[in-house]
């Protein structure tokens, strides 16, 4: 017992410190499709237009491997689109994966909603992900506070995010 309350009393300054991270205003992340007998610890089941299928829990790619990225309006004219340029490890790694997992689909989820799933029929080299759609303006101007558009300046960027978190404080006032 006096070994946990040490444990405990060591860990505690840790989880205290962790909980106080500041969180990025989007995420987006992208799976490779499982199988079931992967088991409920490295896949998880989600509707698609497919039927349901088991998707890995762990990413092939996720929001810290967004180097930039650009909306466009999707075709239901309602929603926004987003096209996502990868940083150069990750486009490596998506090319790994894309060649190993040709014919399987791959899942996009934005702030941990599924909004697209696509077929593997190539490699990607390009390090270009897209969702179509369904992706509205909010997350859109999320994402402008995460990262620059696809040939932005960067300096460009930093001051338009400065200016729109500005004006976020302005109207909270």
């Amino acid at each position: 017992m006096k070994h946990l309350v040490i444990l405990f009393a060591l860990l505690t300054p840790a989880l205290v410190c962790a909980s106080g991270k500041k969180t990025p205003p989007a995420s987006v992340s992208f799976h490779v499709e499982g199988s079931a007998q992967e088991g409920p610890k490295f896949v998880r089941k989600v509707k698609t237009l497919a039927g349901e299928k088991y998707f890995r829990k762990a990413p092939e790619i996720s929001t810290k491997d967004i180097a930039a990225f650009s909306p466009f309006p999707a075709d239901d004219k309602k929603t926004y689109g987003l096209v996502f340029q990868l940083n150069e490890r990750a486009k490596r790694r998506l090319f790994a994966s894309t060649s190993s997992n040709r014919g399987k689909l791959l899942l996009a989820l934005l702030n941990g909603q599924a909004v697209g799933v696509v077929r593997i029929d190539k490699p990607v080299n390009d390090g270009l992900l897209v969702v179509w759609s369904g992706v509205i303006l909010r997350e859109v101007q999320q994402y402008d506070l995460l990262v620059p558009r696809i040939g932005e300046d960067e300096k460009k960027w930093k001051q338009r995010v400065k200016e729109a978190k500005k004006n976020l404080r302005q109207k909270k006032s």
